[in-house]
């Protein structure tokens, strides 16, 4: 089985078990009482975490389906890099994950500026090492952190550090 296909159904599934967690959020968020006090209620977190699951398994898992369409493109190179470089990047991101939650409880590190580190690292180790694609993660990320800072201040009442 060629690299694109083998890492196609991967994606594919990991896709299905993301839909799958994100259904079981979404079944235990009913069970949490309605609001009373707050503007969202209890439920809201679990929601928003099982909506944004949803959005990147369907990101995920529609990119998998076009890889598996076929090509009719004859003599089209596979530029992917060989399969004994993926261990090295998923230590790289779990080392990186730890670091990032010990930076944020332990060191009481500020949110926005762990979270974009954290964000550009990751898209570094993914891309296979090219800086360009750190500086855009790291925008990205930069983005993606004020974003939630300010979500969760503005309406789940949650100041982050």
């Amino acid at each position: 089985m060629p690299h694109t296909v083998k890492s196609a159904w991967i994606d594919l599934a990991l896709s299905g078990f993301v839909f799958a967690g994100a259904a079981i959020l979404l079944i235990g968020a009913q069970s949490l009482p309605a609001p009373r006090f707050e503007p969202l209620g209890s439920a809201a977190l679990p929601r928003i975490l099982a909506g944004l699951m949803i959005f990147f398994a369907v990101i995920v898992g529609g990119s998998a389906l076009i890889r598996l369409r076929p090509s009719r493109t004859v003599g089209q190179t596979n530029s992917e890099p060989p399969d004994e470089l993926y261990p090295q990047r998923a230590v790289a991101i779990f080392v990186a994950l730890v670091a990032f939650v010990s930076a944020l409880d332990i060191l009481e590190a500020p949110f926005v500026p762990t979270a974009t580190a954290f964000v550009a690292f990751a898209g570094f180790a993914l891309s296979g090492w090219r800086p360009k694609v750190a500086l855009i993660c790291g925008l990205v990320g930069l983005i993606l952190a004020f974003a939630i800072d300010y979500v969760l201040a503005t309406f789940l009442y949650i100041t982050l550090r």
